[in-house]
């Protein structure tokens, strides 16, 4: 495994815990390319720039997610975001800002995505 690799599933497990490691088991486990792909480019590389902050990193990530209607990752960057100290109050005003560009049903799915991570792992 490449240091790369190493340093972004350190990266990885420092912002998402364990919540982030039970998303990862299953590709780690069936799709280790894939898995080695994500920790080395994504965590290992572009997470680790100091262009911006961790905080607006995430905005960027669940804005992006959400825009593609892609909610089955959304649960692990709220909690990176939330690791990384951005409020729920704030993940909320996200939510609501995208409104209008998305439409409600793409921003009710992302909250009820929200609603069911914070019960995870409260």
């Amino acid at each position: 495994m490449s240091e790369q690799v190493v340093q972004g599933l350190e990266r990885f497990a420092n912002l998402s815990g364990e919540y982030g490691a039970k998303a990862l088991a299953p590709i780690k486990e069936h799709f280790p390319e894939l898995a080695e792909f994500i920790m080395g480019t994504a965590y290992g590389d572009i997470f680790q720039r100091t262009s911006i902050s961790d905080q607006w990193k995430e905005v960027a990530v669940i804005s992006s997610l959400i825009t593609q209607g892609q909610f089955e990752q959304l649960g692990v960057h709220y909690v990176m975001a939330l690791r990384v100290g951005v409020t729920v109050e704030e993940l909320k005003g996200i939510l609501l800002h995208l409104a209008p560009c998305v439409g409600a049903p793409r921003i009710i799915s992302a909250f009820n995505v929200l609603l069911a991570t914070l019960n995870e792992i409260q």
